[in-house]
């Protein structure tokens, strides 16, 4: 969250007039951990330029915003300080972000929690618990170190290393990663839309992975990204004789390369929670390079979300998505549908609709009722955690989607080569670092209604 001052109202004013102002000295105050470097990147100004004080006054509410997107501050303030008719010097305000989580894991294994309440009849079981620790500012460049341990239904040990910037230009970053994680209980198999499971005592299916993505940034909000990596997964005779299709041809190892190109343009007002702007993207990837023969995958996906304020406190989403797998046979492993993240038709909560294409469209109108900033324990000795802001919004929504045909001729679906629809109204709250919870209640076409609770944003 980040708010305008008395000196951006000013500003908003003096647009009337078509005036010229050279930008001065830039102050910053507040980044004891964040490099200054890193904080001029986000700037659409530089010292010494020449500017209109209309493009100057957009400049001033687009930098907080960006600020606010680096996710380093809880609070960013651009304050013009005009020293004269023709010149403004600028002091930014920052409150930087607890940067450092040891977090404890409990989460659902579930591909979402309707899963495991509903289908999964609340087993314990099928709960991952461990340790994750997150330095999100490591050495002040907005880098991201990512260590985790995990125990339960999935066993997993992750690391990930993330810099956005590693040249003098700061357009191009860096990203690192490895894990490895086994299970005793998989799915296996898809009947009447629900997930069947296959385990025993014994470790039945593992997996390695590890890869490294390379980011270009040539402009503010756009971004484009190659990753390569390697997968090394295998499987107990058990996986296999439940499906024999679970990698391909009753395999019981599968390795492979993959080679994926990401384009993104994101102008949204806040990651977390948007209500300004529009997100446009591109993903295509290719499983199996031929090396190792054991896959030849293809896919695109693309995706347009675009968000509206329409005043007085109202605010419109819409979000368009498209996937299309160009293979003819896919290993259950790697199949794709409704149900799977990040891919779903609120209202269906309960069901996977696997298809190798599919298009949805989601529409979401809401209303901000409450929003503040909670004083909390102003003792604490952790400045970060002495305010909490906070928003709520009431809605409405309505989700369409369509699958072609089921990705197996023995999947029995009633759901493929069919109009999905679902409305359904809901409450958003939206609070302390990116944190957002809906409760959402939904009827579908069929008539199925539901209560159901998610842990992020649906755009």
């Amino acid at each position: 969250m980040f708010s305008l001052n008395s000196f951006g109202q000013q500003v908003q004013s003096d647009t009337l007039t078509n005036g010229i102002v050279k930008v001065g000295k830039i102050y910053i105050t507040g980044n004891r951990k964040t490099k200054t470097e890193i904080i001029l990147r986000e700037l659409d100004f530089v010292e010494g330029q020449d500017i209109s004080l209309k493009e100057f006054s957009e400049a001033v509410i687009t930098g907080q915003q960006k600020l606010i997107n680096t996710r380093l501050f809880v609070i960013a303030e651009i304050v013009p300080l005009f020293m004269s008719p023709s010149q403004v010097d600028v002091l930014i305000r920052l409150q930087e972000r607890w940067y450092i989580f040891p977090i404890p894991i409990f989460k659902l294994a579930d591909r979402n929690f309707t899963e495991w309440w509903v289908n999964q009849k609340r087993d314990f079981s099928r709960v991952n618990y461990g340790l994750q620790l997150y330095h999100f500012n490591l050495t002040g460049r907005n880098d991201k170190l990512i260590l985790r341990t995990q125990f339960g239904f999935t066993k997993q040990y992750e690391i990930q290393y993330q810099r956005p910037y590693i040249n003098k230009d700061q357009t191009l970053g860096l990203t690192l990663r490895t894990s490895f994680a086994n299970n005793k209980t998989i799915s296996t198999n898809t009947i009447d839309n629900r997930l069947q499971f296959e385990g025993s005592e014994d470790i039945n299916r593992r997996i390695f992975s590890s890869g490294a993505a390379l980011t270009y940034r040539p402009s503010f909000y756009s971004r484009h990204s190659i990753d390569v990596g390697f997968s090394r997964a295998s499987v107990s005779d058990l996986i296999t004789d439940a499906n024999p299709n679970y990698f391909q041809n009753g395999e019981n190892l599968q390795k492979y390369l993959r080679i994926s190109y990401v384009f993104s343009r994101d102008n949204r007002d806040y990651f977390a929670y948007p209500l300004i702007g529009n997100l446009y993207r591109l993903e295509v990837n290719k499983f199996g390079l031929g090396v190792f023969n054991d896959l030849n995958m293809f896919s695109i996906r693309a995706s347009a979300n675009n968000h509206r304020d329409l005043g007085k406190n109202f605010f419109v989403a819409n979000a368009i998505e498209g996937y299309q797998n160009f293979t003819d046979e896919i290993p259950y492993i790697l199949r794709s549908g409704f149900g799977y993240p990040p891919d779903f038709i609120r209202g269906y909560e309960r069901f996977v609709v696997e298809s190798s294409g599919f298009i949805s469209n989601r529409t979401e109108l809401k209303y901000k009722f409450l929003s503040g900033i909670q004083q909390l324990n102003q003792r604490s000795l952790v400045e970060q955690f002495r305010t909490m802001p906070y928003s709520f919004f009431v809605k409405a929504f309505l989700d369409l989607g369509y699958a072609g045909p089921p990705i197996s001729s023995s999947t029995d679906s009633v759901y493929n080569n069919d109009l999905l629809a679902a409305a359904g109204i809901g409450l958003d709250i939206q609070t302390y670092y990116d944190f957002v919870i809906r409760f959402e209640f939904s009827v579908n076409r069929e008539g199925q209604t539901g209560f159901f609770v998610n842990l992020r944003s649906a755009f």
